[in-house]
């Protein structure tokens, strides 16, 4: 007999009347390691995140799913709920992109996916691009942003002008998801990864129908790309480098799951086929400090830097103007990338973040 098979006889209800909650039963059942259909998963995140949560039950409810793994029904139910908590943003823009990702690779570089995201806004995509700070390191989205010059932290009016202004916004994930902000302070007492390093890129407060979402673990691709289709993105590309970087790799080949009008698509994509030279390595441009991120991306906008950190950018840019459909191929989507960093058009969206978000 397993240790915990007297687990699986044991009646679904607390030891005590304090530990009588909504969340309660949803534990139990995380417990014994049952998988929740999408709308259970649903009534489970509301419980997790009502403000009278009883915190213990919280902990134990995001190590009980952690330890279980999350299914793609579970993750599009929770992301669902965290959509509707957000606070939403208002855009004139007809067609957006997300370019966030679920951080915590082990392949670290500079924020490859920050500065692609101003390339792609100078190319003509809007960008609705989430960001927060590191959990792991100080070089996370916020972190890098707050050095190139950008107020992370404003209020959720000011990236809703700055997107239907400038075409780019970035959404700092405490002004946004409120009601998480219990379950986070939990999260980070305990220490661990847990399905809110998932959901956040689920729950794109502009509604952004297109994203382009790297993935720092291969058994992360396929749950993340079903729960995207669930959850009825237009399109978006699910990638995972090969050399186990969390976005597209210049490296060797990137896997990568499109999802598209419900269907899922997985086949995998090289920088030659964008027109692009593969590097041996990428590991010279790896960063340990948001300041020696933030002066890759500068160097690259402002054409000092013509070497694989251009490149990469440039190969994640194209990535994401191939599935937002401002590009006709990933060669065009290169050139297109290119010519927002030479133009100086990418410089420029950066320049406006920081003009906008830093007004009084």
């Amino acid at each position: 007999m397993q240790k915990t098979e007297w687990l699986q006889s044991a009646p679904i209800s607390p030891t005590n009347v304090k530990a009588n909650t909504a969340l309660f039963p949803f534990l139990a059942r995380l417990m014994r390691g049952e998988d929740f259909s999408a709308d259970e998963a649903a009534d489970f995140f509301r419980a997790l995140t009502d403000f009278n949560a009883n915190p213990a039950q919280i902990a134990g409810a995001l190590v009980a799913l952690t330890a279980k793994g999350e299914t793609a029904a579970e993750l599009a139910g929770m992301a669902r709920v965290m959509r509707e908590q957000a606070v939403k943003i208002r855009t004139r823009q007809k067609n957006l992109i997300d370019t966030s990702g679920t951080g915590s690779s082990a392949a670290k570089t500079f924020n490859v996916s920050t500065a692609a995201a101003f390339v792609v806004a100078g190319a003509g995509l809007p960008v609705a691009k989430q960001v927060n700070r590191g959990v792991l390191s100080k070089t996370g989205s916020a972190d890098v942003l707050a050095k190139l010059g950008v107020k992370i932290a404003g209020e959720p009016d000011v990236a809703q002008t700055c997107l239907n202004g400038a075409g780019i916004c970035v959404m700092f994930a405490p002004k946004f998801h409120p009601n998480l902000r219990r379950v986070g302070d939990v999260r980070r007492n305990l220490g661990i990864r847990s399905c809110l390093n998932l959901l956040g890129v689920l729950a794109n407060p502009a509604s952004a129908a297109n994203q382009i979402v790297g993935v720092w673990h291969p058994s992360l691709f396929e749950p993340m790309a079903q729960a995207l289709a669930l959850l009825g993105n237009e399109r978006a590309w699910v990638v995972y480098g090969s050399d186990g970087l969390d976005e597209m790799t210049l490296a060797g080949e990137t896997f990568v799951a499109e999802v598209s009008a419900g269907k899922i698509r997985e086949f995998r994509i090289a920088p030659e086929d964008f027109g692009l030279t593969r590097a041996a390595s990428v590991e010279h441009l790896r960063v340990k400090t948001a300041d020696e991120s933030a002066k890759i991306i500068r160097d690259v906008l402002s054409s000092k830097r013509r070497d694989e950190a251009r490149a990469l950018i440039v190969l994640n840019a194209a990535a994401a103007l191939v599935v937002g459909g401002t590009a006709r191929d990933p060669v065009h989507a290169a050139r297109l990338a290119e010519q927002s960093i030479d133009s100086g058009q990418a410089q420029n969206k950066l320049d406006r973040l920081i003009q906008t978000t830093n007004k009084k």
